[in-house]
């Protein structure tokens, strides 16, 4: 049957049973609206080019190798199947549900989606413990395949919140595929970035890791060996020589001036008139004055990538 343009009606005696294979079907430009014929069917190598599928129930289908070219797919239901190697082309896919569909090798080209498109939270090599992949690869590397291909479809369809979400999960996918592959480098690095930037995403993440670096070495200096304040009345020192007996007045004094040098030291402003005390000190201040250049730096770049998304 090599005739293109069937309708359901035309098509409806050979309806296929659940299990069943049709693989290198040709159903160029079929109108197969709101039917649930191929639930669980294999239909490997089909060409849905031009077809109306509309509302179609693909679940559990086997779709490899499939091609969906100019194909009219709003609303139709691939949750659970298996699109690896698929190539979707100008279709549309508004509305339409992929939860847990096998995405790796998938090509998407100028398909169109909406915020009702649903792909599910996570990939579904991220739920499966030793899923099957068409190109044997890692679970974790086919994720990140997959959210690389989604961010592409989010950007090319204007929905900046969605690419972004992608963006994060797919670093995150690579970050914990480098601590099982052992590449402690490259674990080490996305991970810091996770943590200070949310992969390059968040500014609120650098400000909030900058106030706590700030606090932190505001806490520290005290105990490395005091700050100094030069006045009209002489130099004093703030530091913790007992801090079991210092009284409750000067800790909290001891504590202000070092927040106030931490800070300073951390926005690299010197105003000249407290310096640290001490060699180790010293050392903790010059390491503030670097993570606070660099922390600057991140917070201009992360900002500007949010323009971009």
């Amino acid at each position: 049957m090599r005739e293109a343009g069937k309708s359901a009606t035309d098509l409806k005696e050979l309806k296929p049973n659940p299990g069943e294979h049709l693989d290198g079907a040709y159903l160029k430009g079929a109108k197969l609206r709101n039917i649930d014929w191929f639930r669980d069917v294999s239909l490997a190598n089909v060409d849905f080019t031009r077809a109306d599928v509309r509302a179609t129930d693909f679940s559990g289908a086997q779709l490899r190798f499939s091609k969906f070219k100019y194909t009219n797919a709003i609303y139709a239901d691939f949750s659970g199947s298996d699109l690896e190697g698929t190539i979707m082309s100008e279709t549309d896919l508004r509305s339409a549900t992929l939860v847990e569909t096998r995405l790796n090798g998938a090509i998407f080209s100028d398909v169109y989606v909406n915020r009702e498109t649903d792909f599910g939270e996570y990939s579904v090599y991220e739920t499966e413990v030793t899923p099957e992949t068409l190109y044997e690869t890692h679970p974790l590397q086919a994720a990140a395949w997959v959210y690389r291909e989604l961010q592409e479809i989010y950007r090319d369809n204007s929905l900046p919140t969605l690419n972004r979400h992608s963006y994060r999960q797919e670093k995150d996918a690579r970050r914990r595929l480098a601590w099982q592959k052992g590449e402690y480098g490259n674990a080490i690095k996305y991970e810091l970035s996770r943590w200070v930037m949310l992969y390059g995403t968040s500014p609120y993440r650098i400000l909030t890791v900058s106030i706590m670096l700030i606090l932190s070495c505001g806490v520290l200096y005290p105990l490395a060996g005091g700050v100094r304040i030069t006045g009209d009345g002489g130099p004093t020192t703030y530091t913790f020589e007992r801090i079991q007996t210092a009284p409750l007045s000067w800790t909290t004094e001891v504590l202000l001036q070092s927040i106030y040098f931490s800070v300073v030291t951390f926005s690299t402003l010197g105003y000249g008139d407290i310096k640290p005390v001490g060699y180790w000190a010293q050392l903790l201040s010059g390491i503030e004055a670097i993570l606070g250049t660099l922390f600057a730096a991140l917070l201009v770049f992360v900002l500007a990538r949010s323009a971009t998304w």
